[in-house]
């Protein structure tokens, strides 16, 4: 079957470009008279349970299903990340009362009038080469399909970007060789089963990603398999019927919009209550459908997407305020409406605007504390009547239900942050202050080679523990010349699992970041920004080291910029990570790393010039397992490895350079 299907793709390489221009123009309107025609609507509207986090309840996805039906929103795709079966153990069959609760979802989506698509996400362990790893995926698809389930999705985001398995790399070329082989078995498998496919690839927004890897599986999988794409940024502020125009050129097919509004699995400490905005009327020229992914609160995500269901009613009418007011008052009656009020005026922004509660979570901006404080009294008080109302009202009960931890947490984090010495308050405001670390000058030249005996009179101090369980914390020490900042690294533990290449931050390393101009204040990385990996030595290879920089903005900028353990995994470093321009890797002048094993685990040095500052602002991380599990710490308390208005600052005098 395999020699069958790969001739099929060898005619599809052929015949691909032509069948996807055909649907594309056919779709759009864009071959002669056509192209003046109003814009049609969509062929697939509807919802992508796929975010990260607490999966929905078997309630709740009752509830939303039956919602859809009432608005008018045609699709479900169930895929949520955090479901085992999903994704980490898509091997395995559902237990038996998970099956019931799936095969009760077909039945009540048919009742509504919605289609519902089962996604599996098999890439992360999957060998696509091994004919029993594509037998499983197969039995766990003909299972659904047992359940009535004749529609499937193949997700395959937010995985490793490279070929990770040896028997692959003997197989296929590329990534993209492997996931068309595999698009395409299924693909015909699934039709002769009478199902169709959709398809998420690894590549899925303009942001980042391997552009050769998209092209290549454009022409190699089946022309009629949609792709879904989020836009212009994982999660965007607009997404256009030219841009989406560009990415059907790219893919040889027009895309499903995966809108990534309102999802707060980036956010936790806030819902996104406003209407859909930004989709431009004429969408449904370059784009086969929209749907979008909701927030772990299901029954808060029906404010939103009612506005959804109301643009993808009449694009070219669509009024963002109008349509918000309406599905409010469908959702709760006009009283009802009344009490959501308060929460739509302070969490009815986006994730590309700065919330009044964002300093809060996502540290360097200064915190208004009358603002703040005001914000949290309207909030309290409407959550208390919609309580009192909750009695009388299943609609507004759920609600209230799922945005109270949200006020009880920022009403914690508020009273934290006001207690926390890191902060201190200056013309009605809360500000970071991180502590300027002033190092002791060295007695003698220190040669850095890992062997720490020139550091047996240094003051040593324990990092903090950032991710993972109790145990031997790293030790540092610091010193300087004037013109060189050294620091020594006692740590415990054997590094079993040292990685090479672009996966050295998902195993035991140090990570190193350091900004590029220390008086600047920010809480997001630039390319100017130079990022370095150490990896401790093993028994069978040396330290080393890896020398980046990091591309981040949009999305991903504020998402990792509240991200306290974070370590540079093989998709950062692959699909974010740069290689540093001149006047970045001149940083590294002078940049020296030994690292020896001991009895204990290893011992590293570093020097790290100063350049033309006197001072350093950067982010240290040790990275390792303890008991099996992984551990981070790190220099400082407040130390966000992606965002520098939390580094350390290591300075070697009182003042500041002119």
């Amino acid at each position: 079957m395999v020699d069958i299907v790969r001739d099929m793709n060898v005619t599809r390489q052929v015949l691909g470009p032509i069948l996807a221009s055909a649907i594309l123009a056919a779709h759009t309107g864009c071959a002669g008279e056509r192209g003046n025609e109003p814009a049609p609507g969509f062929a697939e509207t509807g919802v992508i349970e796929g975010f990260y986090g607490p999966p929905w309840s078997h309630q709740d996805r009752v509830d939303v299903l039956r919602f859809m039906g009432r608005v008018g929103l045609t699709t479900y795709y169930y895929a949520p990340k955090d479901d085992p079966y999903h994704r980490e153990r898509w091997r395995e069959s559902y237990p038996r009362g998970e099956l019931d609760q799936l095969r009760e979802l077909v039945a009540v989506a048919e009742e509504s009038g919605v289609r519902l698509v089962y996604a599996l996400s098999p890439g992360g362990s999957m060998v696509y080469s091994d004919a029993a790893e594509y037998a499983s995926l197969l039995e766990k698809l003909d299972a659904i399909a047992g359940l009535g389930v004749t529609r499937f999705a193949l997700f395959v985001d937010d995985v490793p970007p490279t070929l990770e398995h040896g028997a692959d790399r003997m197989v296929f070329g590329t990534l993209a060789d492997a996931h068309a082989d595999l698009i395409n078995r299924l693909y015909h498998d699934l039709g002769t089963r009478g199902a169709t496919l959709a398809v998420t690839p690894t590549t899925y927004t303009n942001a980042w990603g391997d552009r050769e890897y998209l092209e290549r599986l454009g022409e190699l999988a089946a022309a009629d398999v949609p792709f879904f794409w989020t836009g212009i940024d994982v999660a965007s502020p607009e997404i256009t019927t030219s841009q989406a125009r560009e990415w059907a050129a790219l893919i040889g097919r027009p895309p499903l919009i995966w809108d990534n509004y309102p999802v707060n699995d980036y956010a936790r400490w806030r819902p996104f209550l406003g209407p859909l905005v930004g989709r431009e009327r004429r969408l449904g020229l370059g784009a086969l459908g929209i749907l979008s992914n909701p927030m772990n609160e299901a029954h808060a995500s029906m404010i939103p997407l009612a506005t959804l269901a109301e643009y993808t009613r009449d694009p070219a009418g669509y009024d963002p305020e109008a349509a918000l007011e309406q599905s409010l008052n469908n959702l709760y009656g006009p009283q009802g409406a009344v009490l959501v009020q308060p929460f739509i005026e302070l969490y009815g922004d986006y994730g590309w605007d700065q919330n009044l509660f964002e300093p809060l979570f996502i540290p360097g901006a200064p915190i208004d504390i009358a603002e703040t404080e005001s914000g949290l009294e309207r909030l309290e008080q409407a959550l208390a009547l919609l309580d009192s109302a909750a009695a009388s009202s299943p609609e507004l009960a759920a609600l209230a239900q799922e945005l109270g931890p949200f006020v009880s947490r920022t009403r914690g984090r508020f009273q934290q942050l006001m207690d926390d010495p890191s902060y201190v308050r200056r013309d009605g405001a809360l500000h970071l202050q991180i502590e300027v670390r002033h190092v002791a000058e060295t007695a003698a030249p220190i040669h850095v080679d890992g062997n720490l005996e020139e550091w047996l009179d240094a003051e040593w101090e324990s990092l903090t523990r950032a991710r993972g369980p109790d145990g031997p914390r790293p030790q540092i020490a610091l010193r300087t010349d004037g013109s060189v900042i050294y620091l020594a690294l006692r740590v415990s533990g054997e590094p079993t699992d040292v990685r090479t290449g672009n996966r050295v931050g998902e195993g035991s390393h140090i990570g190193l970041v350091i900004q590029s101009d220390p008086r600047e204040v920010r809480n997001y990385m630039t390319p100017e920004d130079l990022v370095v990996i150490l990896t401790p030595p093993t028994e069978s290879q040396p330290p080393s080291s890896l020398v980046r920089s990091m591309a981040l903005e949009g999305f991903m900028a504020k998402f990792l910029g509240d991200n306290r353990a974070l370590t540079l995994s093989e998709f950062l470093l692959s699909t974010l990570a740069i290689e540093p321009s001149q006047a970045v890797a001149a940083m590294t002048d002078g940049l020296e790393y030994g690292a020896q094993r001991t009895s204990r685990g290893y011992d590293a040095e570093m020097a790290l010039p100063l350049a033309r500052f006197d001072r350093l602002r950067l982010s240290l991380t040790v990275a390792g397992r303890s008991g099996g599990r992984r551990t981070v710490h790190a220099l400082g308390p407040l130390s966000y490895p992606a965002n520098p208005a939390t580094f350390a600052e290591l300075a070697v005098s009182d003042t500041a350079p002119e």
